[in-house]
């Protein structure tokens, strides 16, 4: 019974993966698009002055938003496991309402203090007026983050796919044009018209969920929010602080003696790494969060259920990673232009990076399920913090190349230390079938890792490629022992047969 269970898991996770994978790769296909775009319209300045900006958006977001945005969909998801309709449309109606006083109040502040956001962002308060256009941006993408949340919490993943592949699409669309014609002055209409449409995208696909009218007063609103508020206000001040020592990063690099040109090739790696590799956690994290939100009671399912996802997540990176390693030069001219190949030497260790992101991404989902927010601001002030010091000092020691050790060193000692607290506070432990591919996949990184510090391209392809190859067959292999992969075949041609 135990064996079907773990089966059962590792399908149910697969799955969901399978179809945010899927539609994170059509979404990743279209984007390259509009990068290629940008890159060509804008160049390497202009990426890194829509890097800034962005980050100054998110900072504000995440000072205004009081983790509204990450309580709604644990808040969505309790709600949908008690099977209460009544109860359900009242928690709904109230986070909505909540959502747009908060992106109202995001606006508000982002006028009253939009020309000393220009000051900070761009050296000069003459683009002020970038902010106060802005200010709208901030009440769609709340609305907008009410809706995932009830897309995610109710755990409609073919939805959720539908919406980021056609946002993508619409999105794209518009870019391009925009940029074309206007370039460098297009960035602010690009960024407004983003965010309307993801908010129309989602709110046409949460349409018809059934949200039963409730008389729920003003006073009984603020009421039932405060608590949410509350319990959002140290994981806002978590993303704050990442947004702020990301932001100072990109200062320094800007202002340290670097160029424009180097915060260009800090903001692709960011984008490659977070965007397109980061496409395989977020598929996953979709529907993982609400899953482990709705067992947070009990310790045991935990453990089997993180193992698990521990084990999926590393048999799915690990491959990716190894065959980014191998073809990175020829993805970054294809995406961009060989001016950014530059970012192979952020790569060299980021890219491992992502490997031991794979092993610690479940375990802080523990800590955010079970609703322990003191626990989870220490541990991501702390891992914030420690990027922020070592990306600044083994950058001025070693350039391009300490950006990426910097984030190495950083999931490194995350890991050990999550590991221990979670030992210690909810009886976690990693399964020894886990840990065996752990170590596999760690080694295989770690090859990949020494390889380009220590041979240049091209021939670096020849040994990359065999490792390549190695990492796809051992993942392959071990997969199979536990969702039998041939039965996903056999049901993907039976629906072709049938659709012909």
């Amino acid at each position: 019974m135990e064996i079907k269970d773990k089966e059962n898991s590792h399908k149910t996770i697969i799955k969901a993966t399978g179809i945010f994978g899927f539609a994170q790769a059509m979404k990743m296909i279209i984007g390259v698009i509009g990068s290629k775009c940008v890159a060509v319209f804008l160049g390497p300045i202009g990426i890194g002055t829509v890097g800034l900006l962005n980050n100054t958006i998110a900072i504000i977001s995440s000072l205004t938003s009081f983790g509204l945005n990450i309580t709604s969909v644990r808040e969505v998801s309790l709600a949908n496991a008690e099977n209460d309709e009544i109860k359900f449309s009242e928690r709904f109606i109230v986070l909505q309402r909540w959502s747009f006083l908060i992106g109202l109040f995001g606006a508000i502040v982002t006028i009253i203090f939009s020309k000393l956001l220009s000051k900070w962002t761009f050296g000069t308060s003459d683009y002020y007026f970038w902010f106060v256009i802005l200010a709208v941006n901030f009440v769609f993408s709340s609305l907008t983050a009410s809706r995932i949340a009830l897309l995610q919490g109710l755990r409609m993943i073919k939805s959720i796919a539908i919406s980021n592949v056609l946002s993508s699409v619409l999105i794209t669309l518009f870019t391009i044009p925009i940029y074309y014609f206007f370039r460098f002055d297009g960035i602010v209409a690009v960024i407004l018209t983003s965010s309307f449409i993801s908010f129309l995208v989602n709110y046409y696909l949460t349409r018809n969920i059934k949200i039963n009218k409730s008389k729920i007063s003003i006073s009984e609103t603020f009421q039932r929010g405060i608590p949410l508020l509350k319990m959002g206000f140290l994981l806002s001040i978590n993303v704050i602080f990442g947004q702020i020592c990301s932001y100072l990063i990109k200062i320094y690099l800007s202002g340290s003696g670097s160029t424009t040109e180097i915060l260009g090739l800090f903001e692709v790696s960011s984008v490659l790494l977070i965007s397109y590799v980061g496409m395989i956690f977020n598929a996953m994290g979709t529907d993982f969060y609400p899953r482990i939100t709705a067992i947070q009671s009990d310790n045991s399912k935990i453990k089997e259920l993180v193992n698990d996802q521990i084990e999926i997540g590393l048999l799915l990176v690990t491959p990716a990673i190894t065959f980014l390693y191998f073809c990175a030069p020829l993805l970054i001219q294809t995406l961009y232009t060989k001016e950014f190949l530059g970012v192979l030497l952020i790569l060299k260790a980021a890219l491992f990076a992502v490997i031991i992101k794979a092993i610690i991404w479940p375990l802080a989902y523990i800590i955010l399920a079970k609703g322990d927010t003191k626990l989870y601001f220490k541990q991501e002030i702390l891992s914030d913090l420690f990027l922020l010091v070592t990306t600044v000092v083994l950058y001025h020691f070693f350039g391009l190349v300490g950006i990426g050790i910097a984030s190495l060193f950083q999931f490194i000692i995350y890991a050990f230390y999550i590991i221990n607290i979670l030992n210690k506070k909810f009886d976690f432990a990693i399964r020894k079938d886990t840990f065996k591919i752990i170590w596999v996949c760690f080694f295989i990184g770690l090859a990949s890792c020494i390889i380009t510090f220590t041979i240049d391209y091209p021939y670096a392809y020849y040994p990359l490629g065999s490792i390549f190859i190695l990492s796809a067959f051992y993942s392959y292999k071990e997969l199979d022992r536990r969702i039998d992969l041939f039965s996903y075949y056999l049901k993907i041609k039976n629906k072709f047969k049938r659709n012909e």
